[in-house]
C-alpha cells in the first residue's frame, strides 16, 4: 500500500502519542487541551483504509468532556512496519533514548518567539539554545530527553502571558491554550516542569539531590550532549576571535599605508581639516577610519564638529593647522584694536568690561569705535610686545 508522506506522519503520530490524537470524522470535533487532531482529509483517508480506527472507550479531557481518540489498526502496524500488539496487550512504551514525535503548534511558536525566544537564542545556556532550535525550525522529532527541559520553557513562557497585561485579552487566551495544549502533550510523555520551590533549575548532570525531584531527573540533559555544545562553543568562539584578530590586522596594514603615503593625519582619532566641496570652507573634523573606495583611491570615514558623519576622499583632508605661538599671557593687560585689527592701546583691566571702559577714555579709541561701530579687545601675550616694538 502506497502512502503519502501527510499519511504515513499522520500513522507515526498515531502511534507515538497513544490515547492522544482526537478523532473527527467519527463524530467527534472540536479542540481539546493536550490532544493532536489530524487535518480532516487525512483521518478520513486513513479510516476508509482501515488503517485506523477510533478506540471504543472515550477518553475524558481536562475540560471534562468525552473525546473520541484514534489508534492503529492491524493493517496500520503493518503499513509502518511494526508489528501490532496482541490483543489486550499495550503498545510497548519507547525507551529512554528513543526520538520522539512532538509537534509544535504554529500558536506556541509565535508565543515564544514573542516572549522569550530572542533571549534564549543569545543565551549561554545550551539546554535553552537546544530548545530554541527545536521550537523554531518545526522540527517534528525531539530526543526525550528535551522533553523535561521544554516542559520548563513552556511553564516559563505560561508565566510571562499571564504577565502580560498590555496584550488585548483574546491574544493572551489564544497564547495561554496555546501553552496548556503543549504542556497537556508533554504531560503525557510524562515530563512536566521542574518544581520552582525548593530545587532551582533542572540539573545537567542526571543527579537529584532528593526524593521529590528524582522523577523529573529522567528528562535532564546527558552529560556528553552538554559537553558537545560547550566543545561547540568553544570553537566558535576561538574561531571569531581568529577572525576578529586578522581583520584588525588588515586594518592596521591598510591604516599604515596610507598615512606612509597621505600623511600621518590619516589615522582614526586624527584631528584634521576638511575642506567643504558645499561652502569652499574648511572645517575641523575627527577621523573615525581610513580605507581604499576603490583600488589606488584611499577615503576615510570623518565626524565634524556639528556631529554629521561623512565619507570623503583622502585629497579633501589635511592636517589641522598648528596653532600659533601666543607667548606668555600678561594678567590684567588688554589689546584694544579696531575693526580692521589694528593695534589703538594697550590698557589695565581684570575683565573685558573693565578695559574697554578704561580704553573709551582715549580720544583714538573714542573715534575708531564711533568710525567702525565698535571696537575688538582680547588678552595680551609678550607677542604682542615683540611684534609692536
Amino acid at each position: 500500500m502506497k502512502l503519502t508522506a501527510p499519511q504515513t506522519a499522520a500513522l507515526r503520530l498515531i502511534h507515538e502519542t497513544p490515547g492522544r490524537v482526537a478523532a473527527r470524522v467519527n463524530g467527534g470535533s472540536g479542540c481539546w487541551i493536550g490532544f493532536r487532531t489530524l487535518h480532516h482529509r487525512t483521518e478520513a483517508r486513513l479510516v476508509e483504509l482501515a488503517l485506523v480506527e477510533t478506540a471504543p472507550d472515550a477518553i475524558t479531557s481536562n475540560e471534562g468532556g468525552e473525546v473520541p481518540v484514534l489508534r492503529l489498526t492491524a493493517a496500520g502496524y503493518e503499513a509502518l512496519g511494526i508489528t501490532a500488539p496482541a490483543p489486550g496487550e499495550e503498545p510497548a512504551a519507547p525507551a529512554a533514548e528513543d526520538v520522539l514525535g512532538l509537534c509544535i503548534s504554529d500558536g506556541f511558536r509565535i508565543t515564544y518567539a514573542d516572549e522569550i525566544g530572542e533571549t534564549h537564542l543569545d543565551a549561554e545556556s545550551a539546554t535553552y539554545r537546544l530548545v530554541w532550535e527545536h521550537v523554531t525550525t518545526n522540527r517534528v522529532a525531539i530526543p526525550r530527553w528535551l522533553l523535561g527541559h521544554l516542559a520548563d520553557v513552556v511553564s516559563l513562557v505560561a508565566d510571562l502571558v499571564e504577565d502580560a497585561q498590555e496584550l488585548a485579552s483574546d491574544t493572551r487566551a489564544l497564547r495561554r491554550q496555546s501553552c496548556a495544549e503543549l504542556l497537556g502533550l508533554l504531560f503525557h510523555h510524562g515530563a512536566r516542569p521542574w518544581p520552582i520551590t525548593g530545587h532551582g533549575t533542572r540539573p545537567l548532570d542526571g543527579v537529584a539531590h532528593c526524593e521529590d525531584c528524582a522523577p523529573f531527573i529522567g528528562y535532564a540533559a546527558p552529560v556528553d550532549v552538554i559537553a558537545a555544545e560547550a566543545a561547540e562553543d568553544k570553537m566558535r568562539t576561538d574561531e571569531e576571535g581568529a577572525y576578529a584578530a586578522k581583520l584588525a590586522a588588515q586594518l592596521r596594514t591598510v591604516e599604515e599605508e596610507i598615512a606612509a603615503t597621505y600623511g600621518e593625519h590619516m589615522r582614526a582619532g586624527q584631528v584634521v581639516s576638511y575642506a567643504n566641496p558645499d561652502t569652499g570652507k574648511a572645517e575641523p573634523a575627527v577621523v573615525q577610519s581610513v580605507y581604499y573606495r576603490a583600488p589606488g583611491e584611499a577615503g576615510a570615514d570623518i565626524l565634524l564638529v556639528t556631529g554629521q558623519p561623512a565619507g570623503v576622499r583622502a585629497q579633501e583632508l589635511e592636517p589641522l593647522p598648528p596653532l600659533p605661538d601666543m607667548g606668555e599671557l600678561i594678567e590684567g593687560r588688554w589689546l584694544i584694536t579696531d575693526k580692521a585689527g589694528e593695534e589703538l592701546a594697550q590698557v589695565d583691566g581684570t575683565t573685558r568690561e573693565e578695559a574697554l571702559a578704561a580704553a573709551r577714555r582715549i580720544p583714538a579709541v573714542r573715534a575708531a569705535a564711533a568710525r567702525d561701530g565698535g571696537l575688538a579687545s582680547r588678552p595680551l601675550w609678550t607677542s604682542d610686545l615683540a611684534r609692536t616694538s
